[in-house]
C-alpha cells in the first residue's frame, strides 16, 4: 500500500507493522511524508491486549518461582506489551526473583537482554528437553510462568501441573511470515541507497523478520547509514530495538516507549532533510 503524494517533502518511511498500520501511516502522511507499508509478519491475536495485561499484572503480584522462556521473539513480544503499558519495570523486578529456564540460545539471549539471568538453557532447544529438565526439579506448590511460542501448544503446562506446580500461561501472538515479501525487499533496497529513508518497527518479531530478508552486504550498509542517521531505523522501545542492536545497527528509540512519541521522533528526523526528494521506486 502506497500513500498519497506528500505535501511538503518526500522523505520515504517504510512501516513494517501490521497492527495499527493505518493509524501510523495516516499520522505520517498528515505531516507530509511519503509512506509505504511493508508488513514483515502477520500476527493472530491469542489473547486480547487487556487479557495479556491482566495476566502480566497477576505475575507481578505473585512473584513466580520459575519462568520458562520458550522463544526470544515471544519473550520480547511480552516485554514490548509490558513496556507499552508502563509495566515493564515492575514485571522485570518480579521475574528477577524467579529461576529462569530457556529453550535455547535465542530465548536465553532475550532474557539476558532484559538484564535477567538464566539458570539452565536447553542444549537441544526443544520443548521435550525442557520438559525433561522440569521433571528433575521439585515443582510441588511452586508458581510457574510458561511463556509459549507462537506455533501452538507445547505441553509444558501439563508437565508442570503433573508435578504439582501451578501454571500461568503467557501467549502474546502467533506469528507467521509475511506472504508477500516484495514490499519488504523494496524497503531494504531503498534503505541502503544513501538517501534519507526511514523504517519503522513496532515489534521485535517484525524487526527480526525484516533483518532476515537482508543480505550481508545490506546489513553492512545499514550499519554505516544508521550510525550517521541517513537511514532512520525507528523502534518503539528497547525491546523492539534489540534485534537491530544485535545485528550491529543503530536504532532510534524515543525517550518514552509510546507510539505517539515514536511518530514525533520520525517527523523530527525527517525535518533534518529539508528540500529532499526521495520518491523511491515506482510501485
Amino acid at each position: 500500500m502506497t500513500s498519497a503524494p506528500p505535501k511538503d517533502r518526500s522523505v520515504c518511511i517504510h512501516v513494517t507493522a501490521q497492527r495499527k498500520a493505518d493509524e501510523i501511516e495516516a499520522a505520517l502522511v498528515r505531516n507530509g511524508l511519503n509512506v509505504h507499508h511493508c508488513p514483515t509478519i502477520t500476527t493472530t491475536p491469542v489473547l486480547e491486549d487487556q487479557d495479556l495485561l491482566e495476566v502480566t499484572r497477576e505475575i507481578i503480584r505473585v512473584h513466580p518461582d520459575l519462568l520458562v522462556v520458550t522463544t526470544g521473539v515471544g519473550f520480547r513480544g511480552w516485554m514490548s506489551a509490558a513496556e507499552s503499558a508502563g509495566l515493564k519495570e515492575e514485571l522485570t523486578k518480579s521475574l528477577r526473583g524467579a529461576m529462569i529456564v530457556a529453550r535455547g540460545a535465542k530465548a536465553r539471549g532475550a532474557v539476558v537482554g532484559e538484564g535477567l539471568e538464566t539458570a539452565w538453557v536447553s542444549p537441544e532447544e526443544t520443548a521435550a528437553d525442557v520438559a525433561e529438565h522440569l521433571r528433575g526439579l521439585d515443582m510441588a506448590g511452586r508458581s510457574v510462568v510458561v511463556q509459549h511460542h507462537g506455533m501452538g501448544v507445547d505441553g509444558l503446562d501439563d508437565v508442570v501441573r503433573s508435578l504439582g506446580g501451578t501454571v500461568t500461561s503467557v501467549v502474546t501472538y502467533r506469528y507467521a511470515p509475511a506472504t508477500n515479501t516484495t514490499d519488504i525487499d523494496r524497503s531494504i533496497r531503498e534503505s541502503v541507497t544513501g538517501r534519507p529513508v526511514g523504517v519503522l518497527f513496532t515489534s521485535a518479531g517484525g524487526a527480526e523478520a525484516w533483518l532476515d530478508r537482508a543480505s550481508t552486504a545490506e546489513i553492512d550498509a545499514l550499519t554505516r547509514l544508521s550510525a550517521v542517521g541517513t537511514t532512520g531505523l525507528f523502534a518503539v522501545g528497547s525491546v523492539t530495538a534489540q534485534p537491530l542492536v544485535d545485528a550491529g545497527l543503530t536504532p532510534i528509540i524515543p525517550h518514552r516507549f509510546r507510539l505517539g512519541t515514536l511518530l514525533k521522533k520520525v517527523i523530527e528526523w525527517s525535518e533534518g532533510f529539508p528540500g529532499e526528494h526521495v520518491q523511491g521506486e515506482e510501485s
